[in-house]
């Protein structure tokens, strides 16, 4: 057989050179960018330990935590546990909602109430031993720039109730 390397050349050549184009053509990208910044600033809600505050109860940034020791059978009133105040200048609308119930079974009344600090006015209970919130979003007015709700607990284990029982409550504000 009579090989033409000539030939063999130019068709290899023209094989590459295709090859090079639709790859050249496969590979063409259009690009978008975002450019953006993260700017921190002070927080717009906090919490500040009221003067019934259990004595190990904590505030790290968000987070209030305590633990709220009862005798069973014996109800207990903490009566100015936690404030929630909005140091914006601007009022927020938020909702208060419980995301980890406790036990009904085992007490008899774990609620939080809420008050308008400035006025002592009641606004509303939310009910720890199911999925209750309270929100401003629709029917209630927003937490005013400079104001505060007082938070105070109502608990009343049952009298076979024992040990520790956890309860989370999520602030959502805008």
């Amino acid at each position: 057989m009579n090989l033409n390397y000539k030939k063999s050349a130019k068709f290899i050549f023209l094989l590459i050179s295709a090859l090079l184009i639709a790859t050249v053509s496969a590979a063409t990208y259009r690009y978008m960018y975002i450019d953006g910044s993260v700017t921190v600033g002070t927080a717009k809600l906090v919490w500040i330990e009221g003067a019934d505050s259990p004595a190990d109860a904590t505030i790290s940034g968000s987070t209030y935590t305590v633990d709220l020791d009862v005798e069973p059978g014996t109800p207990q009133n903490f009566t100015e546990c936690v404030f929630l105040k909005n140091q914006d200048s601007a009022a927020h609308n938020l909702t208060i909602s419980v995301t980890t119930t406790i036990s009904a079974t085992d007490f008899t009344e774990c609620k939080m109430h809420i008050y308008n600090n400035s006025t002592s006015a009641f606004i509303d209970t939310v009910d720890i031993t199911t999925s209750d919130s309270y929100e401003t979003y629709s029917t209630n007015t927003p937490l005013a720039a400079g104001n505060a709700y007082k938070m105070t607990f109502e608990v009343s284990a049952t009298t076979g109730a024992s040990g520790p029982y956890d309860f989370d409550i999520q602030v959502e504000y805008e």
